[in-house]
C-alpha cells in the first residue's frame, strides 16, 4: 500500500487549486511554492513557503533579510496560505525591528 498510497496523496495535493492571496506574490505569475509577501514591493514583510505533509500542506514564515549563515530566518507556521500572510500582517512592526538585525537579501524579487 506505501507506493499506491502516496501515489493517491499526491493526486489529491495536485487536485487542489493553487492558493493565492492579493499581499502573496509569487516568483513568477500563478506560481505555488514560495511568494513574497508585502504591501508595496520596496517595503517586502517576510516569506511564505509551502511544504507538503502527507496529504496536508503546512505554510513557513520567514523573514526578509539574512542571518550569519546566509539563510532567512524561520519565524511561524500556519495551516494555510491566508493564515501565514495574516500572522505576518499582525506581527509587522515586529518584523521591521528584526529585519534591521539581518543582512539584505542577495536577489531581487519580480515585481
Amino acid at each position: 500500500m506505501g507506493v499506491r498510497g502516496s501515489g493517491d496523496a499526491m493526486k489529491a495535493v495536485l487536485r487542489r487549486p493553487v492558493p493565492t492571496h492579493p499581499l502573496a506574490v509569487p516568483p513568477i505569475p500563478d506560481g505555488f511554492g514560495v511568494w513574497q509577501v508585502r504591501r508595496v514591493p520596496e517595503a517586502p514583510l517576510g516569506y511564505v513557503r509551502s511544504e507538503h505533509r502527507g496529504r496536508d500542506l503546512a505554510y513557513h514564515c520567514y523573514a526578509h533579510g539574512r542571518d550569519d549563515a546566509g539563510g532567512r530566518p524561520w519565524l511561524h507556521t500556519a495551516s494555510s496560505l491566508n493564515s501565514a500572510v495574516a500572522w505576518l500582517l499582525q506581527h509587522e512592526s515586529e518584523l521591521g525591528a528584526q529585519r534591521r538585525g539581518l543582512r539584505p537579501e542577495p536577489e531581487a524579487w519580480p515585481r
